[in-house]
């Protein structure tokens, strides 16, 4: 009798994921390409004002958020769940009049104090782009809330269609204004072109929400658990700081020690990475899921997930690690790979491809951690390492730029990898002591031993061959296709296994 159900939300869960991997892949080759187009025309210097500028600016929109994003796909998605849609009704209009008011504090005060956080780096380049970005900061916290709301009703294909919107727009604007119209190239037009693109992609997801879903936008609303919601936001909210911190405090750093080209090499690297967390990043999918498993059934789906996850993840992490920095040259142009940095470009980009393992595993294990409405647990674990990461940046750029001042890329990126890699090890081991669920060692052995071979393939094709653009390319593939032998030899997945999942 539960047979029908179970394919039913097995459906669900497929079209699911396939929609947030398209999303994913959408932002992140969207935000490839846009970058790639933009580090072009702006060349390292201006490219590296560009970067510093949107780090301040995502930094703020983080906090700004103040875990209201998390919340709603919490609230709404219980609500919905218990088919209450006056008080999911209640709930996201609670949530989203708070989150805009906040945005117009934080809008406001950036576009203020511009002038003074460009003196505070030495750079007076900052100050027009900051002014531009404090408008992007109010329409991006908008848009932020697109991908929540339509996770909570479980239609991911719209969150796609809105990031879809969004990159071609952005895109399209630059090309034609730039490329076409052949207008003078500047930072602060390129954050013009980002405003514009998120308002038609938020008209686009308005549009969507008062056709498919007028429950949520429309009708009488009622008193919500205001104490509950905002103390679950809280604690998202500071989870989410730590990962701010993480992601965006070397750059931070380095825009205090270096010069602007060098933040530009580092942007340059964390794009492609986080293009390919991106693309595999499809995690986010389970967290409805985790929230209505309990027991020996959540245990079941966490190993199954994190065994399919770790098969994707461990392959792709390595695999970056050794091809990124000819990828550089290519999508970015020799400028941002120097010959007298070469060496310290090297280091920087393979510890900084590692963290696309540590970044997906730590990213489920919040959201297990979140669904069991503990996300204290990952909050202060992010905190204590986001301290730690502040000291090391600190400590390592500044006694490595004085050997060589390339050496404060491979400082920052030592720091985030040790401090990064360490959060996750301890989000491993309390999520097995408190909540006793861990993955099974092969699905991590396995999947490693298969990336090692690979990796030796690799280094072997370019002692062999002569690299061009058309044998990098077969060099990856046929990599990609030795990967997959191993796994199926070594028995990581069999066909019918394979079978199953498909079945059900």
């Amino acid at each position: 009798m539960n047979k029908p159900k179970n394919k039913k939300t097995a459906t669900k869960i497929i079209e699911n994921i396939l929609f947030q991997g398209f999303s994913g892949m959408v932002s992140k080759i969207g935000s490839l390409i846009f970058t790639i187009i933009v580090a072009r025309i702006l060349f390292p210097k201006m490219f590296g004002i560009y970067s510093l500028a949107l780090t301040i600016i995502i930094i703020l929109i983080t906090i700004s958020d103040m875990g209201f994003g998390g919340s709603i796909i919490l609230f709404l998605a219980e609500s919905i769940g218990h088919k209450k849609k006056k008080q999911a009704r209640s709930r996201f209009w609670f949530l989203l009049k708070l989150k805009f008011a906040i945005a117009i504090i934080f809008s406001a005060g950036l576009f203020l104090s511009a002038g003074i956080i460009a003196t505070l780096f030495k750079k007076p380049d900052l100050i027009i782009p900051l002014k531009i970005g404090s408008f992007y900061l109010l329409v991006n916290s908008l848009y932020g809330i697109i991908n929540p709301i339509f996770l909570s009703v479980q239609k991911l294909k719209y969150s796609a269609m809105s990031e879809l919107i969004f990159q071609l727009s952005r895109i399209g604007l630059i090309m034609f204004f730039f490329f076409l119209l052949k207008l003078p190239s500047n930072v602060q037009s390129i954050f013009l072109f980002m405003v514009l693109s998120a308002v038609v992609a938020i008209i686009f997801a308005a549009g969507v929400l008062v056709k498919k879903y007028p429950f949520l936008v429309s009708g009488k609303t009622e008193p919500v658990e205001r104490r509950r919601m905002l103390k679950f936001s809280s604690i998202i909210a500071l989870s989410a700081l730590g990962i701010l911190i993480f992601t965006n405090i070397d750059k931070i750093v380095l825009g205090f020690y270096l010069e602007a080209e060098f933040i530009g090499f580092y942007a340059a690297i964390m794009t492609v990475v986080s293009g390919v967390m991106g693309i595999i990043g499809i995690s986010a999918v389970f967290f409805p899921i985790f929230i209505q498993l309990e027991g020996n059934r959540l245990k079941n789906a966490f190993k199954k997930s994190f065994h399919y996850i770790a098969l994707v993840t461990f392959p792709v992490s390595i695999g970056l690690a050794f091809v990124i920095l000819p990828m550089l040259k290519i999508l970015y142009g020799v400028s941002y790979v120097p010959p007298q940095y070469e060496f310290a470009l090297a280091i920087t980009s393979t510890l900084l491809s590692l963290l696309i393992l540590e970044s997906i595993f730590s990213g489920f294990y919040k959201l297990l951690f979140d669904a069991k409405e503990k996300p204290h647990v990952p909050a202060y674990i992010n905190i204590t390492t986001s301290i730690a990461n502040i000291i090391l940046n600190i400590i390592f750029i500044t006694y490595l730029i004085k050997i060589d001042l390339a050496l404060g890329l491979v400082g920052a990126a030592l720091a985030t990898f040790i401090t990064r890699f360490g959060g996750l090890v301890t989000l491993v081991v309390l999520s097995k002591r408190r909540l006793g669920i861990s993955p099974n060692i092969s699905s991590v052995i396995k999947p490693l031993i298969a990336s090692l071979i690979m990796l030796g393939y690799l280094f072997l094709f370019t002692k062999l061959f002569s690299l061009n653009i058309l044998m990098g390319v077969f060099m990856i593939l046929s990599a990609g296709i030795l990967y997959l032998l191993i796994i199926f030899l070594i028995k990581g997945i069999d066909l019918e296994e394979l079978r199953n999942l498909i079945d059900k």
